[in-house]
């Protein structure tokens, strides 16, 4: 089934789903019956498909009201919390705003052609192949980035646009990935960089509503000039082209090898071990928030334990338990491997 047409039926109801048969049923048994001709039948059928696409196209449509009051600008951000945390903050205005989640890591992964359904589907294999991953989000990775892309897409050409990034190389990443989206759209946009503005946060899910609202209050937007628009989209084609696995911040975003933290997370286990009473495994949790405690990357946790087991399976480490989870085994470093 076309997937556009899967997105259309998920959106009726199961009484209207019921209804549409039972018309096409009856339309049917009229034909066998002599009462309406085949050709009145099939005109009847097109203009009921007319509607039906109607319908569900205005509830695809995720920027209008049920009473009719248009939005009157969406902000774009790059996790869940942060989502949840600005929505928050929204809701204390007299307006009616709406926030958009690209969850993704961008930092991790391969990004090559991210807005197609193949690029997305080789990404979601990179992932499955290196990182322990909840089930459900991984089943239905491709799906559900895709209608986040089609609500994107799907914002009104006179609706502003604000795009919340700090400073890091998973949101500047996206930010470089959502201006390829829209880079045909007429829409005003602007962008926070709230590292800038609030000078300690990494990242936008560090920020609480309250501080969301602060910073609603200030106007700390930056409009998007054209020279600025060509800017990200010759750095989000030169980064897609590069489709490192790994990019970290350093004055930019640079792309990485994946064993760019190993040394960091060879040290920080030695120290541990160093520190506590007798030389022993340490618990990868423990280890990997270690790691993500001093870090100044956004490149989250399970990216840290896939390494931890890379470094495993080189020899690096040796290994206590089963690690089907952070939680379930603990590592020591191997000290035959030193040189």
């Amino acid at each position: 089934m076309d997937r556009s047409m899967k997105r259309k039926l998920e959106v009726l109801k199961e009484d209207e789903m019921r209804t549409i048969l039972l018309h096409q049923w009856t339309l049917f048994s009229y034909v066998e019956a002599g009462k309406i001709s085949e050709k009145e039948w099939l005109d009847r059928i097109k203009e009921m498909n007319k509607r039906t696409e109607r319908v569900c196209d205005d509830r695809l449509t995720p920027f209008q009201a049920e009473e009719g009051n248009a939005v009157e600008r969406v902000h774009i951000v790059f996790s869940e919390s942060t989502k949840g945390s600005l929505q928050l903050a929204l809701n204390q205005k007299e307006t009616r705003e709406e926030v958009i989640a690209l969850s993704p890591m961008f930092s991790i992964g391969p990004i090559q052609d991210l807005d197609k359904e193949e690029g997305i589907g080789k990404r979601k294999e990179w992932l499955f192949y290196h990182l322990v991953m909840d089930d459900e989000q991984w089943v239905h990775m491709v799906e559900d980035f895709l209608k986040t892309i089609e609500n994107l897409r799907f914002i009104p050409g006179g609706v502003p646009i604000t795009i919340w990034a700090g400073t890091n190389a998973h949101e500047q990443t996206g930010l470089r990935f959502v201006m390829h989206l829209l880079k045909n759209k007429p829409n005003e946009m602007d962008t926070v960089q709230v590292t800038d503005v609030l000078e300690f946060p990494l990242h936008t899910g560090e920020l609480s509503p309250e501080r969301f609202v602060r910073l609603l209050e200030r106007s700390q937007s930056r409009p998007v000039s054209v020279e600025c628009m060509k800017t990200y989209l010759d750095e989000w084609r030169a980064l897609s082209e590069e489709n490192a696995n790994l990019r970290v911040w350093d004055k930019g975003i640079q792309s990485t090898t994946e064993d760019y933290f190993d040394a960091t997370l060879i040290q920080s286990l030695k120290r541990l071990q160093d520190e506590s009473d007798k030389e022993d495994y340490v618990k990868a949790a423990r280890l990997i928030g270690e790691v993500l405690g001093h870090s100044s990357q956004v490149v989250g946790d399970t990216f840290f334990e896939y390494r931890v087991r890379d470094l495993v399976l080189q020899g690096e480490f040796l290994i206590r338990g089963v690690p089907r989870g952070m939680r379930y085994y603990e590592v020591k470093w191997n000290t035959t491997t030193e040189g």
